[in-house]
Formats: C-alpha cells, sequence, structure tokens
C-alpha cells in the first residue's frame, strides 16, 4: 500500500486542491465570458451612438433644407408682390408721361397672372414635400413666362418709342421703373439659378 494511500490527510488535501484547481478554472471561463459579453455590448453601444450620429445629422441637414425652401419660396412671394408694384406705379404712368395709350386689359390680365402665381406661392407656405417643390417650379415658369409677355408687350413698346420722340418726355417714372425692373430680374435670375441652370431672364432687362 502506497503512502498516499495509507495518509488520509494528505488525499483530503489533494481533493481539496483538485477542487480549488477547477473553481478557479470556471472563474477564468466565466472572467473571460463576462469580458466577452462586455466586448459585445460595447460594439452594440458603438454601433448604436454612430447610428444616432447619422440620424442627427440628415435631421440637421432636412432642417437646413426645409429652411432653405421657406426662404427661396418668401423671395419669390416677395417678386411677384414687386413686379405688380412696378407695372401699377411706374410703368402705367410712364406711359401717361409720354402721351401714349396702353391696354388696360392687357395690363390688368398680367397683374392678374402675378396675384395668382403669388396666391399659389402663398397655399405652399403650408406643404412640404414632392408637392412643394413640383408646384414651386410650376410658379417659377409661369412667371417667366409672365414678365417675358410684358417685356415684350408692354416694356420694349414704350421705350421703343421713346427712343424715335424728339422731344423727351418727362423721363422720372420711366427712369425709376427702368431701375427697378432690372434690379428685380437680377433677383429672380439668382432664384431661377437656384433651381434652373438655363432659364434666363436676364434677357428682358431695359438696355
Amino acid at each position: 500500500m502506497s503512502e498516499k494511500e495509507n495518509n488520509p490527510a494528505e488525499q483530503g488535501t489533494q481533493a481539496e486542491d483538485d477542487e480549488e484547481s477547477l473553481r478557479g478554472d470556471s472563474s477564468k471561463e466565466g472572467g473571460l465570458a463576462d469580458l466577452s459579453e462586455l466586448e459585445k455590448i460595447k460594439k452594440e453601444l458603438e454601433l448604436e451612438k454612430v447610428k444616432a450620429a447619422q440620424e442627427l445629422e440628415v435631421g440637421e441637414e432636412e432642417e437646413g433644407e426645409d429652411a432653405r425652401e421657406a426662404d427661396y419660396l418668401q423671395k419669390l412671394i416677395n417678386l411677384t408682390i414687386k413686379f405688380d408694384h412696378h407695372l401699377g406705379m411706374f410703368l402705367m404712368p410712364s406711359y401717361i408721361d409720354c402721351g401714349l395709350k396702353y391696354d388696360h386689359r392687357l395690363v390688368e390680365s398680367y397683374t392678374t397672372q402675378l396675384v395668382t402665381i403669388q396666391s399659389f406661392l402663398r397655399l405652399l407656405e403650408k406643404v412640404d414635400g414632392v408637392t412643394r417643390e413640383q408646384v414651386t417650379k410650376e410658379c417659377v415658369i409661369k412667371l417667366r413666362n409672365v414678365l417675358q409677355q410684358v417685356n415684350k408687350n408692354m416694356v420694349k413698346p414704350l421705350f421703343k418709342e421713346v427712343k424715335l420722340m424728339k422731344k423727351k418726355p418727362k423721363m422720372e417714372n420711366l427712369d425709376t421703373f427702368k431701375e427697378n425692373w432690372n434690379d428685380r430680374l437680377l433677383e429672380f435670375q439668382k432664384v431661377c439659378d437656384f433651381e434652373y441652370q438655363i432659364l434666363d431672364v436676364k434677357g428682358f432687362q431695359i438696355k
């Protein structure tokens, strides 16, 4: 019989050592499992953080886009008001100063169209998305078309007649109209450039 077999105390000690070793190994495995779980949670948190940052960036871009669209819309509304004002306050008096007749019904049709465009634009202030973008573009084109007709049928004929006059008429209203008309067209060109690259309105300016 061996010494170990003959010594119960030593056998007990060995058993305790083996049990402690197993507990140690189990503890290590548990610790590694805990670390692995923490790493997994850490990665998930990092992904959530990146996702949240991206969503915030998208939200800020959308807010910025909405602000730009609202500003764009307001500029268009102001331009329709100003063009309407210039026709009634400066162009019509210029015809009178020059002793020339003008078609009241034609002028009224232009101002009515300008007011209609303005009304549509004001309605768009309460709308967003694709509908607003599409209708806004249509309003820009319609406004350009109206100004093209005003230039062709009202502005050009007036200034052509003035050039042919030997005795120049009172020019105050005419000069004011020319200055404001040209300035508004430059503003409108900038608005057009925001949406269109080839939509020209500077060609309607008075030289």
